[in-house]
């Protein structure tokens, strides 16, 4: 019953319970993590068309081969 009463008081004085510092603390790291996202989001751009002009460099280079070994 005095836990029920403590907590009453604490949000009548508009202190934050421990689950709503726990939800801020989680939206805090959330945001960061957001940011840090947007901020490698061209970097992860610009390795993902090195690795796609690989692949298609690649693609080529195996059809010659198979054409010249006179496979399919």
């Amino acid at each position: 019953m005095l836990r029920w009463i403590r907590a009453w008081r604490r949000r009548r004085r508009g202190e934050p319970t421990r689950g709503q510092q726990a939800a801020s603390s989680a939206l805090h790291l959330a945001e960061c993590a957001r940011d840090a996202a947007h901020e490698q989001a061209p970097l992860v751009s610009e390795a993902a068309r090195v690795l796609r002009e690989a692949r298609r460099e690649n693609h080529f280079a195996e059809r010659i081969r198979l054409t010249l070994e006179g496979g399919r």
